[in-house]
């Protein structure tokens, strides 16, 4: 027998909120076929569809499922809350003015607890049995994570900017661009994927999958202006919001202990997938790296705000983070060792003149004639790269930096490169001197750029290929190439910034969570709207009404009763269609098709 009337019948009784909730949780695929409850139960009835549903719920609700298609008709009480949870769900349907199990999530159920190897009977008697752990991780230490991963998704933004990454066809991250991402932050592959999750949380990331690129996202340069604090705070906020609702449900009993709370994931959803529960797992990693957890266990502001406590969360910040560091250590083979976080905007002057070697509470930094090429590619000159060296150093601009500076600044301006739109090539690289366009002309290392000579001056080369590939190989070469100034204002090597009308919550997503909140997309909103409306017109509503319906869809035979002058009359019919009010059916023994008016029905029986 299946379920769809006493769904439908439910489904009917909800009011318009009710039934969208109900839609945002379950989505039906089909949603364009949908115009009524009946449409709507057969699709919420789908095996697949009710076997998703089952997977996140916890033992209670489950047995309580258990337990009401044992019940047989029996008036035992059931708690009301979970009930209505279910009922919400599309779980349970309604028989008269009781709730009635469905069939099909029956057979569902007790295939699912099959899998699983779990006795039925045993489903309500399980707990979800926490044993804390001796000793507890001391959680004084989170800042130190804290302050490596906001120094690890600053450099990725930063590198992002420079170097757009690749997605793949499905929107996903490609493994070169978290390679390359590694490389050039010197940050190991699986923690560049948790930054970059993170960042994608935050909405610091915009993905282009028309473009299989990915940028930083219009708010990335309000984040880098903060403060190491606040940046941690964003990330921190955005990624307990996405905490997946099993592990968020698990940690009200294990208190403030995220690694035990998906220890009890198994018991508590005895249904949940490994793939979830290993989701789960991973956000546990993931909060480790960001310093909200410690071993799995919430530290102090982490737990302020997740209870939207920001005031608390922020004076711990300001008594626990380390003060910014009053300058920085260059040494005499180049290397940088900054030991603190920086004020955001000499933070933003060291990382255009030189490339990290090792991101933490202390990092490391090493600047080279490569780092400074790309800076002045930039447009940053080598009297500014002075100035930042002069009033950030602690120690003075040793002699090799100056000795390389002063060797940039003598080269610098002497090769540039702009757009062309001749017939000679995409780029226009000017020298300024003829005989380095010499040397740049038989030079193997570049002539893959096929060069050619300008006839007119001879301090002129064109390329076939674009400004930016033309700059990163003379570079390459070690020839101080630079963009020109009509270029630089175009914004070469930079990310394509989305317009202010762009950066609300209509920007794409990475990453997809378990997240029921997001808003109805128009289809599911129409669907709703249809439904609720369906329910309440004539003749969509009552019971006999829906089983006639459902006769319709499934082409079933029925008996009906209808009165007339206070005479009964039985018919048994083949229901054809049902519309202003009146019922058209084919009754297969008199040979003939009879309309009868829905108001003088007064039984329908499903054959």
């Amino acid at each position: 027998m299946s379920g769809t009337l006493a769904l439908a019948s439910a489904i009917a009784s909800m009011d318009q909120e009710t039934l969208a909730h109900l839609v945002r949780q379950r989505r039906p695929q089909s949603a364009s076929n949908v115009s009524d409850p009946i449409g709507l139960a057969t699709e919420l009835l789908r095996a697949d569809t009710v076997a998703r549903v089952l997977a996140p719920l916890n033992r209670r609700q489950l047995s309580l499922l258990l337990t009401l298609s044992e019940a047989d008709g029996s008036t035992e009480p059931y708690d009301p809350r979970v009930l209505s949870e279910l009922t919400r769900l599309g779980l349970v349907g309604i028989q008269g003015s009781s709730s009635e199990a469905l069939p099909e999530v029956t057979a569902a159920l007790m295939n699912g607890l099959a899998t699983a190897g779990i006795d039925p009977a045993t489903l309500g008697d399980a707990s979800a049995e926490i044993a804390p752990r001796d000793p507890q991780p001391d959680t004084h230490t989170w800042y130190a994570a804290a302050l490596t991963a906001v120094g690890e998704g600053s450099e990725t933004l930063r590198t992002l900017r420079d170097h757009p990454g690749r997605l793949n066809r499905s929107g996903s991250v490609a493994v070169a661009t978290v390679r390359a991402l590694s490389e050039l932050t010197s940050v190991e592959p699986s923690k560049t994927s948790l930054i970059l999750a993170a960042l994608d949380r935050a909405r610091l990331l915009w993905p282009e999958p028309s473009k299989q690129r990915l940028t930083p996202g219009a708010n990335a340069p309000a984040w880098l202006a903060l403060s190491c604090g606040e940046r941690w705070l964003v990330l921190a906020q955005t990624t307990l919001n996405a905490m997946p609702q099993a592990l968020r449900a698990a940690l009200e009993t294990a208190g403030s202990d995220l690694a035990v709370a998906a220890s009890m994931l198994p018991t508590m959803f005895p249904l949940l997938p490994a793939a979830r529960r290993q989701i789960a797992e991973d956000f546990v990693a993931t909060t480790d790296h960001l310093g909200i957890t410690v071993q799995g266990l919430l530290s102090e502001p982490a737990k302020h705000v997740m209870a939207d406590d920001l005031a608390t969360a922020r004076a711990i910040l300001a008594s626990e983070l380390p003060p910014p560091a009053p300058g920085i250590y260059v040494q005499p083979d180049l290397s940088i060792v900054i030991p603190g976080s920086l004020d955001p905007a000499n933070e933003a002057d060291l990382a255009s003149l030189s490339r990290p070697e090792h991101i933490g509470v202390a990092t490391t930094r090493r600047v080279s004639e490569l780092s400074l090429a790309d800076a002045i590619e930039r447009g940053v000159t080598a009297t500014t790269a002075r100035e930042i060296f002069t009033r950030l150093s602690l120690t003075g601009v040793p002699q090799p930096l100056d000795y390389l500076l002063a060797s940039i600044a003598e080269r610098a301006g002497s090769i540039k490169v702009g757009e062309h739109h001749g017939d000679e090539g995409q780029s226009r690289v000017s020298v300024s001197r003829p005989e380095l366009a010499d040397t740049i002309l038989i030079d193997r290392s570049v002539q893959h750029l096929q060069f050619m000579r300008s006839a007119e001056d001879r301090g002129v080369l064109y390329s076939k290929l674009r400004p930016e590939h033309v700059i990163a190989a003379l570079n390459a070469a070690r020839y101080p190439a630079s963009a020109a100034a009509s270029l630089r204002a175009g914004g070469l090597g930079s990310a394509s910034a989305p317009s202010p009308g762009e950066t609300s919550s209509g920007e794409p997503h990475l990453l997809t969570s378990d997240d029921t909140a997001a808003q109805l997309s128009p289809e599911l909103e129409n669907l709703v709207k249809r439904v609720y409306l369906a329910a309440r017109s004539e003749p969509g509503t009552g019971d006999f009404t829906r089983l006639l319906e459902l006769a319709i869809r499934d082409r079933g035979t029925v008996r009906v009763t209808a009165e007339a002058r206070g005479q009964a009359y039985v018919f048994t019919l083949l229901p054809v269609s049902l519309s202003g009010g009146r019922l058209r059916a084919t009754d297969t023994a008199a040979g003939m098709e009879r309309t009868l008016p829905v108001s003088t029905i007064t039984a329908v029986e499903t054959l």
